[in-house]
C-alpha cells in the first residue's frame, strides 16, 4: 500500500494546509486507490524537503508530478486520458500559473499578512510548548520570507501580491466558465491541482483579498462545493497514522 506523507492535519476548512497534498489526496481519490496517510511534523525527511511524498516498498518519491508519473507507470493511473492534445497543453500552463504564482500568494497571506500573524502560534505550532515555540515559529516565517523573495513574489508590495493572486482567479474562473470541470464534464489532474489551491483559500477562516475574490464568484463557489463533493465521495479506505 502507499503511504502518503502529509503535512499534520491541523487547519480546519482542509484536507491539508498545502494544495500540493490536497492535489495528490484527490488524485489518489478519485483513481481509488487505498493509500495510509503519514502525518509528518517536518517535511524536510522528505526526498525533496517537502510534503507530498510517498513511500511503497523500497520506493521513496517526492514531487507530485514524479509520484504522478510512477502511478501512471506502475498502475496506469491518467486522469487526463481524456484531455486533447491541446487540452493537455493548456492544462500543463494553467497548472505552472497556480503552482507557480497563486501557490506563493497564499503563502503570503499566511505567513506575512498582520491581520493572519495569530495562525503560525495557535494553528501550526500549537502542540509546541511555550518559550519554545516563539523560538520556532519566528525561525519559520523568517524562513518563509526569505523563500517569498528568493521566488519573486516577495519582492512586491502587498497590494501587488494580492493584484497577481485575484488574476489568476479570476483566469481560472474564465477557464471554468460554466463546465462542470476544467475540461469538460470529467475531472483531470488540473481541477485536482485547482481544487488543491481553491480549497486552501476558501476553506479555513484566513481572511485575505484571494478569499474575497473566490467567494465574490458564483462559479468558483460552486466549483469548490463540487469538488468537495467528489472528493469525499470518492474517498478509498484511508489509514492515518501520526509519525
Amino acid at each position: 500500500m502507499i503511504r502518503l506523507h502529509t503535512f499534520i492535519d491541523c487547519l480546519p476548512g482542509t484536507p491539508d494546509p498545502s494544495g500540493f497534498v490536497v492535489k495528490l489526496m484527490t488524485v489518489l481519490r478519485l483513481a481509488g486507490v487505498g493509500h495510509e496517510r503519514v502525518e509528518v511534523g517536518n517535511p524536510a525527511i522528505g526526498p525533496k524537503g517537502k510534503v507530498p511524498f510517498i513511500t511503497e516498498g523500497n520506493v521513496t518519491l517526492g514531487d507530485t508530478a514524479l509520484i504522478l508519473a510512477y502511478l501512471k507507470e506502475t498502475r496506469g493511473i491518467d486522469l487526463d486520458r481524456h484531455l486533447t492534445p491541446i487540452q493537455m497543453a493548456q492544462s500543463h500552463a494553467l497548472q505552472r500559473m497556480l503552482e507557480e504564482r497563486l501557490y506563493w500568494a497564499i503563502v503570503y497571506s499566511r505567513w506575512m499578512e498582520p491581520a493572519n500573524a495569530h495562525i503560525e502560534n495557535e494553528i501550526f505550532f500549537a502542540d509546541i510548548p511555550w518559550p519554545i515555540r516563539g523560538f520556532i515559529a519566528r525561525k519559520a516565517h523568517k524562513s518563509v520570507e526569505a523563500a517569498l523573495h528568493h521566488h519573486g513574489l516577495g519582492r512586491h508590495t502587498r497590494e501587488e501580491i494580492y493584484g497577481f493572486g485575484t488574476a489568476d482567479i479570476h483566469a481560472l474562473s474564465e477557464i471554468l466558465g460554466n463546465n462542470a470541470f476544467l475540461f469538460g464534464s470529467e475531472p483531470s489532474v488540473a481541477d485536482a491541482t485547482a481544487f488543491g489551491m481553491l480549497i486552501n483559500i476558501a476553506g479555513p477562516d484566513i481572511p485575505s483579498p484571494l478569499k474575497d475574490a473566490v467567494n465574490a464568484d458564483p462559479r468558483l463557489v460552486a466549483y469548490v462545493h463540487r469538488m468537495q463533493l467528489l472528493f469525499n465521495n470518492a474517498a478509498p479506505r484511508d489509514i492515518r497514522q501520526a509519525a
